[in-house]
């Protein structure tokens, strides 16, 4: 279940530019949990490190179509095209 919650608010995550400076933070809202996060291009490696607003940290690695990293502390791996399909509910 937290892979398809996390995941699911991740798709606003994905389509962050990827020439998006580290020092803008960014935020959005996500069935009632707000998420403040910056990005990083490290190569062809997008670093989107960030936390909820209840003080969940996150740091996550988009390379092509591939997100690994983590939530919590805990390993989350999945594809954007996974992320795509939990959000609009397919």
């Amino acid at each position: 279940m937290l892979k398809t919650v996390f995941a699911s608010a991740a798709v606003a995550l994905l389509a962050v530019p990827a020439v998006a400076q580290a020092d803008d933070s960014r935020e959005f809202s996500h069935e009632g949990v707000n998420y403040t996060y910056t990005t990083a291009q490290k190569g062809k490696v997008t670093v989107i490190d960030g936390a909820t607003s209840a003080g969940v940290p996150f740091r996550l690695y988009v390379k092509g179509s591939r997100v690994t990293g983590t939530y919590n502390s805990r390993y989350v791996s999945f594809t954007t095209a996974e992320a795509a399909k939990l959000h609009l509910g397919e």
